[in-house]
């Protein structure tokens, strides 16, 4: 069957390439006339600001200029919830999009609908198939691979990173980013002074993704391998979150109460607070705002041990006709050549996902220029994988719940795991196998 499927897509690969230049001929009046394009919807999502849109939609004006056998009409659909929520609109209603970026933690969900086609599938039509699959960064791989088939493929990619204002902690007698969670409350303290807070963590809408790191960091992840048994109810996730609380109530290092998504990085840039945990994907942003020799770029601060989970959106091809999966194939190929997703690191702070993209020029002269890029890459040696279950939005949802109880001092901590715990081990109950 893989073999039927390989030489299809194969075929379709090959029709595509030559339509270009291909005529059809009208049968009742031999007319030449250009080969219609195949045309091709692809949506995404931008989550830190407008640059990394715009260049997106460049992108997809370049690929369409160099293949005018294909026409790709790219959709900005908000952020990744606002974007899946689209997708699954399209599915619903019989007309799946043809290409996404959606979060890698999407697989399952995804999969359980049959939406998606496995890229390793796809990559048989190609003579270096194997050995472009082969140079994606391992660890931003782990939320791809299911049931021993790759998904997707890795494109707008981060880990949660700690960003430190150089010049403040000169001026406080404070020389390097914290190592560790000691080192980072002790910095903190000194930093926090004069209305300024010394550290800020994000925690409005979904704060599981960086308030997991702390459970890693504490020694354990909050997800196994196969997306149907998650641990948040465990003494290392209750120490994580207590920490997180404390630098708030214990320490007062730290606004008490939520801290929004898009405010840590303009509190940042408007030094308002001298540290933040945040996405690598905000180097973009912050290098635009402020004078890039006052970013310091860090790994998150340890606990037991380093590590943070990796994050962000996969490249994704849909269940459509052998012609339109072939041509979002070469679309994806298109959007991840090593000199592309370069430019693309460089121009947002996303991490290039693969080794020929830091083999680059372009990546070589860009962290020469600004180390910080190098931090990101350097963090996925410590890097596990990230929450992504079946029914993953309402795992997503339920955990958010009981976190944003605990941010807003409605629940503590022990009962709001609980009862996180509790839900999520209904939800995910149809899938144990």
């Amino acid at each position: 069957m893989r073999k039927v499927i390989a030489s299809v897509l194969a075929a379709s690969i090959v029709a595509l390439a030559g339509c270009s230049t291909a005529k059809e001929t009208t049968p009742k009046t031999g007319e030449q006339t250009p080969a219609k394009p195949v045309e091709l919807s692809f949506y995404f999502p931008v989550a830190v600001g407008g640059a990394a849109a715009n260049a997106l939609e460049a992108m997809v004006k370049e690929f369409n200029t160099a293949n005018p056998n294909i026409k790709v009409t790219g959709n900005f659909s908000g952020n990744y919830t606002d974007t899946m929520t689209k997708v699954q609109a399209s599915i619903q209603g019989g007309a799946p999009v043809d290409s996404a970026i959606l979060l890698a933690t999407d697989v399952y969900t995804l999969l359980d609908q049959k939406a998606i086609v496995a890229v390793d599938e796809l990559a048989k039509a190609d003579k270096d198939g194997a050995e472009y699959l082969g140079d994606f960064l391992p660890a931003l791989m782990l939320n791809s691979k299911v049931d021993g088939k790759l998904w997707s493929v890795p494109f707008q990619r981060s880990v949660p990173v700690l960003f430190w204002n150089k010049e403040t902690f000169t001026k406080n007698g404070l020389k390097d980013a914290p190592k560790n969670w000691d080192e980072l409350v002790s910095s903190a303290k000194t930093l926090t002074k004069d209305g300024n807070w010394g550290v800020e963590i994000p925690s409005d809408g979904n704060p599981s993704w960086i308030f997991s790191s702390f459970s890693i960091q504490a020694g354990k992840s909050v997800v196994n391998e196969n997306g149907t048994e998650v641990y948040l109810n465990t003494p290392e996730n209750e120490k994580g979150i207590q920490f997180i609380l404390d630098l708030a109530k214990t320490n007062k290092v730290m606004p008490a109460g939520v801290i929004k998504w898009g405010d840590a990085p303009n509190d940042f840039i408007a030094g308002k607070t001298a540290m933040i945990y945040h996405t690598t994907g905000s180097i973009g942003l912050l290098k635009s705002k402020m004078d890039p020799a006052k970013i310091g770029v860090a790994p998150m601060p340890a606990g037991v041990k380093p590590g943070a989970p990796t994050g962000g959106g996969n490249l994704y091809v849909f269940k459509t006709t052998p012609e339109k999966q072939a041509a979002a194939w070469k679309f994806v190929r298109f959007m991840t050549e090593p000199e592309r997703v370069a430019q693309w690191s460089v121009t947002t702070g996303y991490i290039a996902a693969s080794n020929k993209a830091w083999a680059t020029k372009t990546m070589k002269d860009a962290v020469a220029a600004f180390p910080g890029y190098a931090v990101a890459k350097d963090a996925l040696a410590n890097a596990d994988r990230e929450l992504a279950t079946h029914n993953n939005q309402q795992i997503l949802k339920a955990y958010g719940d009981e976190l944003q109880a605990i941010v807003n001092g409605t629940k503590d901590v022990k009962t709001a795991l609980k009862t996180a715990q509790e839900n999520a081990t209904k939800i995910l109950a149809p899938f144990k196998k």
